[in-house]
């Protein structure tokens, strides 16, 4: 069982796993995971696993956010190991890598992303990892205390977050929820990658935005942010990196 990751701790990170009985596999879809995720920049930890005892023992601890899992494996395979990752979690993303499309109806029945052909395409790769990326975001959460409950708000809801005098609001398509404390502290439990700091007491979810006009932030729903022009050129890199990744 090989590990590998680029992470800042304070950020969300996405957990792959890998699970194939063919090593010179693991390392090639290693190298382009790797270059995926490094390209999207996110923070993320791989584990690569070739053996159902290691696969097990994955799981006592770890539920990723995306499997990359062989189907043909002489002692396992990957129907089985899905069908067991799914007694644990429902909201992994389980990506199939095959040679044979005879796996259909099974790969259905545990809920499968998709299908990757070997030898695995950069560009298929790509494709199916990006939409994988979105299911993942829309069942992520963060849980903040608002007048002494606990409420859990899914990252997709969110469109920004501002300070009002000691608390924060943050706005979601659901309504706003008000909480105490520092942005920074609610910085630090948000994606880098898609969610940007524009001034002192607002930061925005960047799927969220509409577009820019110089330093007005205009967001889907009509909300008009002012960006502080100390932080501009960062916004619009931010910007223009979210929209190249997902839009392209």
């Amino acid at each position: 069982m090989t590990f590998m990751n680029s992470t800042d701790e304070s950020r969300s990170v996405l957990e792959i796993l890998i699970y194939d009985d063919d090593k010179t596999d693991i390392n090639l879809h290693h190298k382009l995971i790797t270059k995926y995720l490094d390209e999207r920049e996110f923070d993320y930890n791989i584990t690569d696993v070739s053996s159902q005892d290691d696969y097990s023992e994955y799981l006592k601890s770890k539920k990723p956010d995306i499997i990359l899992l062989d189907i043909l494996m002489p002692i396992q395979n990957g129907i089985d190991a899905a069908r067991m990752l799914r007694k644990v979690s429902q909201t992994s993303q389980i990506i199939f890598m095959t040679g044979s499309d005879s796996f259909a109806a099974e790969a259905f029945e545990v809920e499968a992303l998709s299908y990757l052909k070997k030898p695995v395409k950069y560009e298929s790769l790509v494709h199916v990892m990006d939409k994988a990326v979105q299911r993942v975001n829309f069942s992520r959460s963060i849980t903040v205390n608002s007048e002494r409950i606990q409420i859990k708000i899914f990252l997709n809801d969110i469109i920004y977050i501002e300070t009002q005098g000691r608390k924060i609001v943050i706005h979601t398509m659901k309504g706003d929820v008000s909480t105490y404390m520092a942005l920074s502290a609610i910085q630090e439990k948000l994606p880098s990658s898609e969610f940007v700091q524009v001034s002192r007491f607002e930061i925005v979810a960047l799927y969220r935005v509409n577009y820019i006009n110089g330093n007005v932030i205009t967001m889907r729903g009509g909300s008009e942010l002012r960006m502080s022009p100390k932080l501009k050129e960062k916004v619009l890199n931010a910007f223009d990196l979210y929209r190249a990744n997902h839009f392209n």
